[in-house]
């Protein structure tokens, strides 16, 4: 089900926060349904980590990291200037990170040093996704984010000037390139 173009995000909590399979801004088609499909995701992502080995996800656990992923889009994508966030929405996203920072420790064996979790409270799955997303937030790579144009997904743009604007060429772009085309015939019959 996963493929290298569920990971253009260019940085893991873009991929998460792009775990939709819509082809517009509806974000309507989860992708991330079920346990299985969220352990499928880590492992196409590459990422599974020692913690959560033995600590499967359950269903309350993947309903609670969907809930979470809606609402980091719409408090990003508002940050983008792309829509006005809810004063309520942001205020339910700061306490779920400051929620998920008193369950964590400071490693400080990783430059730079991250907040993490451990598998060993109901916490971990909400936790570990939420860190990753704050981790995001506080690194330089913040200031590359992008979302398509075409979609709902986010990317790092590390281009000069406006630089990207598809989250995936063969995919956003294509479509966008298609409609242009057909638009420039149909504008070329009326002439």
């Amino acid at each position: 089900m996963w493929s290298d173009e569920n990971f253009v995000g260019g940085h893991m909590a873009l991929d998460f926060l792009n775990t939709v399979g819509d082809t517009d801004k509806s974000r309507s088609a989860n992708l991330i349904t079920s346990p299985d499909a969220l352990l499928d995701w880590l492992t196409a992502s590459i990422t599974e980590d020692e913690d959560a080995k033995g600590r499967s996800p359950s269903q309350d656990d993947v309903d609670a990291l969907v809930k979470f992923r809606e609402l980091a889009h719409c408090v990003l994508s508002a940050s983008l200037g792309n829509t006005t966030a809810d004063p309520a929405d942001i205020q339910k996203f700061e306490a779920q990170i400051k929620s998920s920072l008193g369950h964590a420790h400071l490693d400080l064996s990783t430059t730079p040093a991250k907040w993490i979790t451990t598998g060993n409270h109901s916490h971990y799955w909400i936790d570990r996704f939420v860190l990753l997303v704050e981790g995001f937030l506080c690194s330089p790579e913040a200031a590359k984010l992008r979302q398509c144009e075409g979609c709902s997904w986010f990317f790092l743009n590390s281009g000069r000037g406006r630089g990207r604007r598809w989250c995936n060429m063969s995919t956003c772009g294509n479509r966008h390139k298609v409609a242009a085309h057909r638009r420039r015939l149909s504008e070329g019959d009326q002439r």
